[in-house]
């Protein structure tokens, strides 16, 4: 049976990149958010649950619209926590499904590994990665063209690198210069 390393780090913080390091290494890799937005459209129970939640405002000819419910419940901790709690038991059972026949470690990518018990439930170990607040917001307004302050009101809403840090079980700084690959490496060592 597989091991999962959770990976997980505040936006623009490279956990993406770090990833694709882990799959260059033989990992397979379970990718939560993307597979989440697709689970959106491969599940209506997802979509109806959210619109109950959140409202008709976040759709669009009958389909999500991203954006919309992204202005919603990044601006409310609570309606961000509800959605959290409904839509994760669909995300963890896809998840057990997928990694059901793998071997060796498998990384599962999510955000928000550390803050949620249940999510945390299904991995063997944590990776926090982390990077220094310029370059993250740097990061983030290249890769989806947002203001510094919609980059920073997303950042306030997720925990801190102190608190994951805390909780997590290694720590890996994409930075350039760092030789991420060598430190993927030992921590694939210490997973075995």
């Amino acid at each position: 049976m597989a091991k999962v390393l959770g990976v997980t780090g505040g936006i623009g913080s490279g956990k993406s990149y770090v990833c694709g390091v882990f799959r260059s290494l033989g990992c397979k890799v379970y990718d939560s958010d993307s597979r989440t937005k697709e689970l959106y459209d491969e599940k209506p129970e997802i979509l109806s649950g959210l619109v109950k939640i959140l409202g008709k405002g976040i759709l669009k000819k009958g389909k999500l619209d991203r954006k919309a419910m992204a202005a919603i419940i990044f601006g409310d901790r609570n309606l961000l926590e509800k959605v959290k709690e409904f839509v994760y038991p669909f995300v963890m059972e896809d998840f057990r499904l997928w990694k059901r026949w793998k071997r060796g470690t498998v990384i599962f990518e999510s955000a928000v590994i550390l803050e949620n018990g249940y999510v945390r439930s299904f991995m063997d170990k944590t990776l926090v990665v982390t990077a220094p607040l310029k370059e993250r917001i740097r990061r983030v307004k290249e890769r989806d063209g947002s203001s510094e302050e919609q980059i920073r009101a997303r950042l306030a809403s997720q925990v801190s690198d102190k608190e994951r840090l805390r909780l997590a079980d290694f720590m890996l700084e994409s930075v350039q210069g760092q030789d991420i690959e060598a430190q993927a490496r030992q921590i694939l060592k210490q997973m075995n």
